[in-house]
């Protein structure tokens, strides 16, 4: 890291905070986490992250910080829409269900 060059772990947090407010770093990592976080750089974020999936691990020791804040976020926004349809589904098909019950 260069003079007055943030670490990459900062960058990342930031990135994050930029896109998704608190909702995605704060869904990953408790307090004492992100503060280290923080301060990390890249050895160190890969790291904090080592329990991720592979995709995170490669994709922080490959990518700026931006493009894994933007992946993560993406990522994330995708699980909750998957899990909103999953929901949608499973609740139209009970639904459905009570409704061949009841006119039968």
């Amino acid at each position: 890291m260069s003079g007055g060059e943030e670490p990459f772990g900062a960058r990342l947090y930031a990135e994050l905070r930029k896109l998704s407010g608190y909702n995605v770093i704060t869904g990953m990592l408790d307090y004492k986490t992100i503060q280290h976080l923080k301060q990390a750089d890249r050895d160190t974020t890969v790291a904090i992250f080592a329990r991720s999936s592979d995709e995170v691990v490669q994709q922080l020791r490959a990518k700026e910080p931006e493009e894994v804040a933007r992946y993560l976020v993406d990522n994330a926004y995708r699980a909750t829409v998957e899990n909103a349809n999953r929901a949608a589904d499973d609740g139209s098909s009970i639904f459905i269900m009570i409704s061949l019950l009841n006119s039968g």
